[in-house]
Protein backbone atom coordinates (compact mmCIF):
# COMPACT_ATOMS: atom_id res chain seq x y z
CA UNK A 1 0.00 0.00 0.00
CA UNK A 2 1.21 4.05 -0.77
CA UNK A 3 2.66 5.45 2.05
CA UNK A 4 1.59 9.42 2.14
CA UNK A 5 3.96 12.26 3.83
CA UNK A 6 2.16 14.09 6.69
CA UNK A 7 1.07 17.25 4.94
CA UNK A 8 3.64 19.28 6.90
CA UNK A 9 6.39 17.71 5.71
CA UNK A 10 5.68 19.75 2.61
CA UNK A 11 6.59 23.14 1.19
CA UNK A 12 3.38 25.25 1.92
CA UNK A 13 2.42 26.45 -2.12
CA UNK A 14 -1.42 26.84 -3.48
CA UNK A 15 -2.13 23.91 -5.23
CA UNK A 16 -5.21 22.56 -7.12
CA UNK A 17 -6.65 19.40 -7.77
CA UNK A 18 -9.60 18.53 -10.20
CA UNK A 19 -12.02 15.76 -9.69
CA UNK A 20 -14.50 14.01 -12.07
CA UNK A 21 -17.39 12.68 -9.81
CA UNK A 22 -21.29 11.62 -10.57
CA UNK A 23 -24.03 13.39 -9.37
CA UNK A 24 -24.86 11.05 -6.87
CA UNK A 25 -21.71 11.43 -5.46
CA UNK A 26 -21.53 15.21 -5.57
CA UNK A 27 -25.08 15.28 -4.13
CA UNK A 28 -23.31 13.21 -1.18
CA UNK A 29 -21.14 16.06 -0.27
CA UNK A 30 -22.95 19.19 -0.99
CA UNK A 31 -25.76 18.46 1.24
CA UNK A 32 -28.69 20.24 2.08
CA UNK A 33 -28.56 23.75 0.93
CA UNK A 34 -24.87 23.45 0.90
CA UNK A 35 -24.33 22.86 4.31
CA UNK A 36 -21.44 19.73 3.90
CA UNK A 37 -19.71 21.34 1.83
CA UNK A 38 -19.73 24.75 3.69
CA UNK A 39 -18.37 22.38 6.88
CA UNK A 40 -15.40 20.82 4.58
CA UNK A 41 -14.76 24.40 3.86
CA UNK A 42 -14.41 25.64 7.11
CA UNK A 43 -13.24 22.39 8.72
CA UNK A 44 -9.86 22.36 6.22
CA UNK A 45 -9.75 25.88 5.32
CA UNK A 46 -9.21 24.61 1.14
CA UNK A 47 -11.65 26.43 -1.19
CA UNK A 48 -13.47 23.67 -2.20
CA UNK A 49 -15.91 24.76 -6.01
CA UNK A 50 -18.57 22.72 -7.57
CA UNK A 51 -19.43 23.26 -11.07
CA UNK A 52 -23.05 23.42 -11.61
CA UNK A 53 -24.69 20.52 -12.60
CA UNK A 54 -26.63 19.73 -15.33
CA UNK A 55 -24.58 17.24 -16.77
CA UNK A 56 -24.16 13.55 -15.29
CA UNK A 57 -20.87 14.11 -14.66
CA UNK A 58 -19.16 17.00 -12.16
CA UNK A 59 -16.13 18.72 -11.72
CA UNK A 60 -15.00 19.33 -8.15
CA UNK A 61 -11.57 21.72 -7.55
CA UNK A 62 -10.26 22.11 -4.40
CA UNK A 63 -7.59 24.15 -3.92
CA UNK A 64 -5.66 25.44 -1.03
CA UNK A 65 -2.04 24.38 0.32
CA UNK A 66 -0.74 20.98 1.06
CA UNK A 67 -2.20 20.57 4.82
CA UNK A 68 -5.67 21.85 3.80
CA UNK A 69 -6.15 19.77 0.41
CA UNK A 70 -5.43 16.89 2.49
CA UNK A 71 -8.14 17.75 5.17
CA UNK A 72 -10.55 18.16 2.41
CA UNK A 73 -9.93 14.96 0.72
CA UNK A 74 -9.71 12.99 4.10
CA UNK A 75 -13.15 14.67 4.92
CA UNK A 76 -14.73 13.76 1.47
CA UNK A 77 -13.02 10.29 1.87
CA UNK A 78 -14.69 9.73 5.26
CA UNK A 79 -18.30 11.29 4.00
CA UNK A 80 -18.12 8.41 1.02
CA UNK A 81 -17.45 5.95 3.89
CA UNK A 82 -19.61 6.83 5.90
CA UNK A 83 -22.75 6.84 2.61
CA UNK A 84 -21.41 3.21 1.78
CA UNK A 85 -22.02 1.66 5.45
CA UNK A 86 -25.54 3.24 5.72
CA UNK A 87 -25.78 1.32 2.49
CA UNK A 88 -24.43 -1.76 2.69
CA UNK A 89 -24.99 -4.16 6.01
CA UNK A 90 -21.82 -5.85 7.32
CA UNK A 91 -20.92 -8.82 6.40
CA UNK A 92 -23.68 -8.91 3.41
CA UNK A 93 -21.96 -7.75 0.37
CA UNK A 94 -18.14 -6.92 -0.37
CA UNK A 95 -17.67 -3.14 0.18
CA UNK A 96 -16.60 -1.53 -3.31
CA UNK A 97 -13.82 0.64 -3.71
CA UNK A 98 -13.88 4.30 -3.08
CA UNK A 99 -12.10 6.00 -6.64
CA UNK A 100 -11.57 9.19 -7.36
CA UNK A 101 -10.84 10.37 -11.13
CA UNK A 102 -8.15 13.33 -11.13
CA UNK A 103 -8.14 15.53 -13.80
CA UNK A 104 -4.47 15.96 -14.24
CA UNK A 105 -3.16 18.67 -17.44
CA UNK A 106 -1.62 16.90 -20.24
CA UNK A 107 2.17 18.83 -19.19
CA UNK A 108 1.79 17.71 -15.54
CA UNK A 109 1.57 13.96 -16.68
CA UNK A 110 5.51 13.49 -16.96
CA UNK A 111 5.91 15.08 -13.50
CA UNK A 112 3.05 12.74 -12.09
CA UNK A 113 4.23 9.44 -13.58
CA UNK A 114 8.06 10.02 -13.54
CA UNK A 115 10.94 8.28 -16.11
CA UNK A 116 9.34 5.18 -17.05
CA UNK A 117 6.80 5.13 -14.34
CA UNK A 118 8.89 5.33 -11.67
CA UNK A 119 7.09 7.43 -9.44
CA UNK A 120 3.96 5.21 -10.23
CA UNK A 121 5.50 2.24 -9.38
CA UNK A 122 7.36 3.78 -5.99
CA UNK A 123 3.53 4.91 -4.68
CA UNK A 124 2.24 1.83 -5.53
CA UNK A 125 4.80 0.21 -3.27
Amino acid sequence: MATLDTPSDSPNVTLTIRLIMQGKEVGSIIGKKGDIVKRFREESGAKINISDGSCPERIVTVTGNTESIFKAFTLICNKFEEDLNNLISPGTVPRPPITFRLVVPASQCGSLIGKGGSKIKKSEK
